[in-house]
């Protein structure tokens, strides 16, 4: 009897437990299939992680490390291809012909005479954006412009040129000065003041959000297309198997898409770093 009652109390015990212990289960399943699910798969790829498990450099410092030499390199290897009639001639040829434009139809038309002085800083972050976005697209590297500290570094020193830029140009003074447009009346100093030097750090802002999210959006959109393939497959292999070309396809569509916004986010943060410092070093009247 008493072995009896033992048992059923060891058999109520355990069915006590047991709704605990399934709940505990599926929380525990949950959370395992969490860490792996959709949305952790695809930050893990555009995010910054460690390198090779190291908690530092992280992935981002080094290529960013990588592009930062690579494009010094490609300028050095440009600079060998001219000749004894200092002609360039094959990578020297395509270099000078972006630095001539950089040079032409960027700093001069948008600083005048002065843009001479910032040719070499404009080039600088056009050859830098333009390598770290194309670097980025090869496998298992990582585009550093897609960083926010990276961004935000870039369009620090761009902040800093134009301050420079119009300081060198109209003096300390006259820079500051010339931010309240002549003739304001009086009364509207003290909101005018405010809003114009809350503008002047509103444009490096633009600058570091703008290559940011461009940067970090494709490889975002490339890498859900191809996680559409074991997700279908989760539902059905056939399902899998049939959106397998159509997300291949489509990934490597953005991939060649991104080679012109690689370019053309080069262009857009040289373009507006040069219009920035041409509003200061010429400020309207």
């Amino acid at each position: 009897m008493t072995q009896l009652l033992q048992m059923l109390a060891l058999a109520a015990v355990e069915e006590a437990h047991a709704p605990a212990a399934a709940e505990a289960g599926h929380q525990a399943a949950q959370h395992a299939g969490g860490e792996h699910g959709p949305a952790q798969v695809l930050m893990h790829h555009v995010l910054d992680r460690p390198f090779w498990g190291l908690e530092f450099p992280t992935r981002h410092l080094i290529f960013f490390v990588i592009v930062a030499v690579l494009v010094l390199l490609i300028a050095r290897l440009a600079l060998r291809q001219y000749d004894s009639r200092r002609v360039p001639r094959g990578l020297g040829a395509a270099v000078e012909a972006l630095v001539v434009f950089i040079r032409d139809d960027i700093a001069e038309k948008n600083i005048g005479h002065d843009g001479h002085k910032f040719v070499s800083l404009l080039c600088s972050f056009f050859f830098f954006i333009l390598t770290a976005a194309l670097f980025g697209l090869l496998p298992y590297s990582a585009t550093s412009t897609g960083n926010l500290s990276v961004t935000l570094a870039l369009a620090t020193i761009s902040f800093l040129a134009q301050q420079w830029g119009g300081i060198s140009k109209n003096g300390v003074l006259g820079h500051f000065g010339h931010l309240v447009p002549a003739g304001m009346p009086v009364f509207l100093l003290p909101i005018m003041i405010p809003v114009e030097i809350l503008s002047m750090f509103t444009k490096p802002f633009a600058l570091m959000v703008r290559l940011f999210a461009n940067m970090l959006a494709g490889h975002m959109v490339i890498t859900a297309l191809l996680m559409l393939i074991p997700l279908m497959a989760q539902i059905h292999v056939a399902a899998g198997l049939a959106i397998a070309p159509v997300s291949l396809l489509l990934a490597l569509f953005i991939m060649m898409l991104e080679l012109l916004v690689a370019f053309i986010q080069a262009y857009i943060f040289t373009l507006l770093t040069a219009i920035f410092i041409g509003m200061y070093v010429h400020p309207a009247h």
